[in-house]
């Protein structure tokens, strides 16, 4: 057998030069070319074991301890807590009704004035867990025909039922009640 020198390609002995790099080749004995042939020895394959082996123990003694201590710490927070309520501050005192003088017999009463709400209105309203009545008066039901609402996109939902609220305008299909914000929907008709 023969062997290129540059690359360590082996070649039958009838080559003379390298196919790649034109090297002329070189004679070699077959005890040369089984050594290189020759998968190495396996030594590596326990050093790899036993390293993996360690790492795998300071793995998981780095994740017990870390996950011990905050156990430890919750523990000893435990102790028993003193709270101290809070009372709330005293509301403003609202104005009482003041009875003017008139030269009426009968006296009258003045209207307080309206105190102010404590929080902003929004044009939200709460929701509750109470049901939705969808048997009320809305369109489709007192015009004989199934309602299409016309949605500003172009689509169309036909619906069972609809009626407007100042959310929007609510429909109902298949017995799911839905609501549209008002600048989805462009009219409605009845069909």
């Amino acid at each position: 057998m023969k062997r290129c020198p540059q690359c360590l390609f082996i070649y039958p002995d009838s080559d003379s030069s390298c196919d790649f790099d034109q090297t002329p080749l070189e004679s070699v004995d077959d005890a040369t070319i089984d050594a290189a042939t020759r998968p190495p020895k396996r030594r590596a394959l326990p050093i790899a074991a036993a390293i993996g082996l360690m790492l795998g123990i300071l793995s998981f003694a780095l994740y017990y301890g870390l996950t011990r201590q905050p156990q430890k710490a919750s523990a000893a927070a435990e102790s028993p807590i003193t709270v101290e309520a809070v009372a709330p501050a005293p509301a403003p005192p609202s104005p009482s009704p003041e009875v003017s003088p008139s030269p009426s017999p009968s006296p009258s009463i003045a209207p307080s004035p309206r105190p102010l709400p404590s929080q902003p209105s929004t044009a939200h309203t709460r929701a509750t867990g109470d049901p939705v009545s969808t048997s009320g008066p809305g369109i489709g039901t007192r015009q004989g025909g199934k309602p299409v609402i016309m949605l500003t996109s172009g689509g169309k939902i036909e619906a069972d039922e609809v009626w407007r609220t100042k959310d929007g305008v609510w429909y109902r299909r298949n017995g799911m009640v839905s609501l549209l914000k008002r600048g989805q929907v462009k009219t409605i008709v009845t069909r």
